[in-house]
């Protein structure tokens, strides 16, 4: 999920509150939108700093983007959303890229509340070990102060930039500092900072940060969410060769046939914007519907 997806879905609901107020007479007759979502945080203030902006949600930003998401359209599941309609109001699926542990623990709630369906598009490398995603590890790593040495180390040892180090009290200043380097890591090799973040994650003690197989098959049977596969791991196909590529979309695959009874068909690139390679790769694997990381 990127900060573009996540701007794109909150401008998509002023842009639909505007359309209504503005013509009455012409509303959005048979349209449809899919809405990548990021992951919703306990807490507002900790989602609203600076290196968690970009790719969070806090709670009551979540449910007021529901609330007018639902006010102005209607807020389906992701197999009514690809169907053809002639509904006055827009049809909208909301759903989740990567399976965070956050989607059971804040953002089920509000879904389940309100009764508003949603898919998750889920890694399933996920699913059996705490893997760790390298931003989520050396991010709030720093940020909470957990072993910064070791972090530094293991970034220096692996030729990487080092990062700037949190003071006694980290506040939004370093926030914003750490947000920047974090983009600068993103333009390094994907390989090496997965293996980073692998090996620390379990290092620093730090928790679950996906959802488990038990998770995934309590919110399948509770009714509103559905599950589809998003490859092994995090990182981007086209990163891959083509060999990984078809590896990671049929074992996901596999994978989430095994667990859920009712697996989505449609599969989620971890790519924002796919190239013609990975696309024709992805369909040649027998996926017939593959949604990028952008929504639309």
């Amino acid at each position: 999920m990127t900060g573009l997806a996540l701007s794109l879905a909150q401008d998509l609901a002023y842009r639909l509150r505007g359309h209504w107020r503005r013509s009455l007479s012409e509303p959005l007759w048979g349209r449809s939108a899919l809405i990548a979502l990021p992951r919703v945080l306990p807490g507002e203030g900790e989602a609203r700093l600076p290196h968690r902006a970009p790719w969070c949600l806090g709670p009551e930003r979540f449910e007021r983007l529901l609330l007018t998401l639902s006010e102005l359209s209607r807020l389906v599941c992701l197999d009514t959303a690809l169907k053809p309609h002639h509904d006055p109001q827009a049809c909208i699926s909301l759903t989740f890229d990567g399976g965070w542990r956050d989607t059971l623990d804040v953002a089920a709630p509000l879904l389940e509340h309100y009764a508003i369906p949603a898919s998750i598009f889920i890694n399933t490398g996920w699913l059996h070990r705490p893997h760790g995603a390298w931003r989520e590890t050396l991010g709030e790593g720093l940020w909470q102060r957990q072993h910064p040495t070791r972090i530094r180390d293991a970034l220096g040892d692996a030729g990487l930039p080092l990062p700037p180090m949190p003071p006694k009290h980290p506040d939004t200043a370093y926030s914003r500092a750490l947000l920047g380097y974090l983009l600068e890591l993103a333009q390094h090799d994907p390989c090496t900072l997965e293996a980073i973040g692998d090996a620390l994650h379990g290092e620093l003690g730090q928790p679950r940060q996906g959802l488990d197989a038990f998770s995934v098959r309590r919110l399948e049977r509770d009714g509103l969410i559905r599950f589809g596969a998003r490859g092994v791991g995090m990182r981007a196909l086209e990163t891959q060769d083509d060999d990984a590529i078809r590896w990671q979309v049929r074992h996901s695959r596999q994978a989430l046939a095994r667990l859920c009874r009712e697996p989505l068909a449609a599969f989620a690139y971890p790519d924002s914007q796919p190239s013609p390679r990975v696309q024709q790769l992805v369909n040649r694997c027998g996926v017939s519907l593959a949604l990028d990381g952008q929504g639309g």
